[in-house]
């Protein structure tokens, strides 16, 4: 009889020290409340391209953090001007960004971006076109470099920094496939560098998808600075490849925006994703966010037809 009272005993005991257990800690919660403080509403502006471009810029606004709705994309109502040399001309808006057909700014000019706000405030920024950047070329070793069973091909920038103040570049590579007759394009190329300008600059380890340096190492001399990036030209059945290499002449706020724009992208992702602190993105827009930055650039090509 012991015996078997003791083998009814136990699974009793057990389901009275769960609910024990699960009322201890059902009386434990509390309900938090979190105030969240509305936030006024701000004008995004972008625009980056080249001088030689028609003036295209995107604007929008912040939305608070409980607003659920779709993406708007550009504000279609806002009301936004550029001046130059004195003159004020209204950007007009096309189906998806503000316009300004004709306008072309120059090498060394001075354009101001105004957004009419609410109570009169205008949101304002100011781009100054840098100098036009001498002709580079680039010269490219497929498969030079194994890193991680990947292939990277090896490409070498060669170009002349003019002599003056700190001149900004940013060196970017499009490339176009055709296969089967049919072509397209891939643009990011997971650049890496070990040349001692790219790594001062303190980005690689943030997989930039151009890269961003400053002459800093070498104004106002000639410089040749290796690259590596992946390509994958192991793929046979590509007919032809064209490698479009750009180098702009940017502008500080230009440079430092998309510094500071790649290590957040970076941290954004991974399952840490959330636990490190956050970079804070540098623009040029006042009373606002974002970046107004118009560019000069070249452009070398290279051909690999295999047919």
């Amino acid at each position: 009889m012991a015996e078997c009272y003791f083998c009814t005993f136990m699974p009793i005991a057990r389901i009275f020290a769960l609910i024990f257990i699960a009322a201890l800690l059902n009386g434990c919660e509390e309900p938090v409340e979190m105030d969240i403080p509305a936030a006024e509403q701000q004008t995004v502006a972008f625009a980056s391209q080249s001088c030689n471009d028609t003036l295209r810029v995107f604007i929008a606004r912040t939305r608070h953090i409980y607003d659920t709705a779709v993406n708007r994309g550009c504000d279609p109502s806002a009301i936004a001007a550029i001046v130059y040399k004195g003159n004020e001309t209204r950007l007009l808006y096309n189906g998806e960004r503000f316009s300004a057909p004709g306008f072309k700014a120059m090498p060394g000019d001075t354009v101001v971006l105004r957004i009419a706000g609410d109570g009169g405030n205008y949101t304002r920024a100011q781009a100054i076109v840098p100098e036009s950047t001498v002709n580079h070329s680039v010269d490219i070793a497929l498969s030079a470099l194994l890193i991680d069973d990947v292939y990277y091909s090896r490409v070498q920038l060669d170009f002349y920094d003019p002599a003056g103040e700190t001149n900004y570049y940013e060196f970017s590579l499009n490339v176009i496939f055709t296969e089967n007759d049919s072509s397209y394009t891939f643009g990011y190329h997971y650049f890496k560098s070990f040349d001692p300008i790219m790594v001062n600059e303190d980005i690689m380890q943030y997989e930039p998808i151009t890269m961003l340096f400053s002459d800093a190492m070498f104004n106002g001399s000639a410089v040749s600075i290796p690259l590596y990036y992946f390509l994958g030209f192991w793929n046979d059945k590509y007919q032809k490849v064209v490698v479009v290499s750009e180098l702009r002449n940017i502008s500080r706020e230009h440079y430092q925006y998309y510094k500071t724009l790649y290590k957040e992208m970076y941290n954004e992702s991974g399952i840490w994703s959330g636990m490190s602190m956050p970079f804070s993105i540098k623009g040029n827009v006042e009373n606002g966010a974002g970046l107004f930055s118009l560019f000069t650039s070249t452009h070398d090509t290279v051909v690999y037809d295999f047919r």
